[in-house]
């Protein structure tokens, strides 16, 4: 739960006096990695400062408990109401809110509200993993750039076409900061300690908690392409980025292996060496892929989704989807939303996508 609040001034929520007090709105299924990455550098900053600068309250929606998606269960400090209650009385300097992946079909109107009380009283609001979607219901973040995980990337351009979802690990716009989640929650926070402290308190906290390279927000939310595919050859990951970038029109193999500076012959001998596929399967892949994310993650229909991923026509997507994954693009709609095993154990397809393409 929340720090001691023996030095805390009741009235205003638990914020010490002179200090920055946090609440972390906790909707039923948040990811509980997630919260930690954002919750860590604040424990760790008053540590090395030597007094409790920074203090924290968990907020629920109605319950005494929110369950988290891997299945423990965290005591909340305030309910909605009271929560609104010590906005007023000057108690949250930032909201931040975590929420399940599937939030999009739950009725968050009530906590929607409370994000806009706190932004009207002036406070802070940030939206980490699929809290971006309640965030962007709000319609605060319209106009704006925001940061998203891959998952939500989809359904966030097609349901609020005003925002810009950038591909970027987090991005704090003012008052309002968006994280893709994971890791890149404590990126952002660090940005915050930065802004709110100062670099050297940030740099400190980094140390602690043993990350090895502060990012920036505009560091990209996808893996670096070496790590990803497990190769340095340049060709490849040349051929790999022009794949990447042609997904609704495919090029052919010649234009491809011209730019990468390569003939089809070497490009062809050197997929099969480092990544054991041919170019053009490894292709197909990745259009597929990309069909699965938007399967999941998407309203588009079977058609759209099929002219987006370059197979022109719904037949042909699912006779090439059948045959990698196993089962039909229907019925990936109608699963449940967790990581599919298609193509043979270790075959590179199984992970490729390139999250953040425009399309």
């Amino acid at each position: 739960m929340s720090e001691p609040q023996d030095r805390a001034d009741a009235a205003t929520g638990g914020a010490p006096r002179g200090g920055r007090h946090f609440g972390f709105l906790l909707l039923p299924g948040f990811s509980h990695y997630s919260f930690a990455a954002a919750l860590e550098p604040l424990r760790s900053a008053n540590i090395l400062m030597r007094r409790d600068h920074f203090s924290w309250s968990l907020i629920g929606a109605g319950a005494a408990q929110v369950r988290a998606s891997n299945g423990l269960s965290l005591g909340v400090d305030h309910d909605i109401a009271e929560a609104r209650d010590a906005i007023q009385a000057r108690g949250f300097d930032h909201v931040i809110v975590l929420a399940a992946s599937d939030v999009t079909a739950s009725d968050t109107g009530r906590i929607e509200a409370f994000l806009r009380f706190q932004h009207r009283q002036g406070g802070h609001i940030g939206a980490v993993s699929s809290g971006v979607v309640v965030l962007a219901r709000t319609g605060l973040l319209d106009d704006r750039d925001c940061a998203a995980h891959w998952e939500d990337t989809p359904r966030l351009r097609t349901a609020f076409p005003r925002i810009n979802v950038t591909g970027n690990i987090f991005v704090l716009d003012r008052r309002l900061a968006t994280c893709a989640g994971g890791a890149a929650g404590a990126h952002m926070m660090l940005a915050i300690l930065e802004r709110e402290v100062g670099p050297g308190l940030a740099r400190d906290v980094a140390s602690r908690m043993v990350i090895d390279r502060i990012r920036d927000g505009e560091d990209e939310l996808n893996m670096q392409p070496h790590i990803r595919y497990g190769t340095w050859n340049r060709k490849i990951l040349k051929a790999i980025a022009i794949m990447n970038q042609n997904i609704s029109e495919p090029l052919s193999m010649r234009e491809i292996a011209a730019s990468a500076h390569a003939s089809v012959r070497q490009l062809e001998r050197l997929f099969r060496k480092e990544l054991n596929l041919s170019p053009d399967r490894f292709y197909r892949h990745i259009r597929l892929s990309r069909a699965r994310q938007l399967l999941r993650y998407s309203e588009h229909s079977l058609g759209e989704i099929a002219m987006i991923c370059g197979f022109g026509t719904t037949r042909a997507m699912k006779d090439n989807y059948e045959a990698f994954f196993g089962y039909a693009p229907r019925d990936e709609r109608q699963a449940p939303a967790e990581p599919a095993s298609g193509g043979a154990p270790g075959d590179p397809g199984t992970v490729l996508h390139h999250v953040n393409a425009q399309y």
